[in-house]
């Protein structure tokens, strides 16, 4: 894609940008060319997750289970506790 700098000297990256959501981009310099890496922000109260391989695959999982309808009602240990 060949974009062209603005009366301003500007690059307008809106066609770069996906529709569902927000993108945000990770620039350097490689040999007098700069280089764009589309990133997603992730909170920091979210960013263990991504640090936790073993946690991660555990939600990937399920999620991939619940997808597929192999979940079952979960009753919290306080639910459980007042039942007794």
């Amino acid at each position: 894609m060949l974009l062209t700098i603005d009366s301003r000297k500007r690059i307008p990256l809106g066609r770069l940008l996906a529709d569902d959501g927000a993108v945000f981009f990770d620039a350097s310099v490689v040999d007098g060319k700069i280089i764009l890496e589309p990133m997603r922000a992730v909170p920091d109260k979210e960013a263990w997750l991504y640090k936790n391989p073993e946690a991660l695959a555990m939600v990937r999982q399920g999620l991939k289970d619940a997808g597929e309808g192999k979940v079952k009602p979960y009753r919290s240990l306080k639910q459980k506790s007042v039942n007794k």
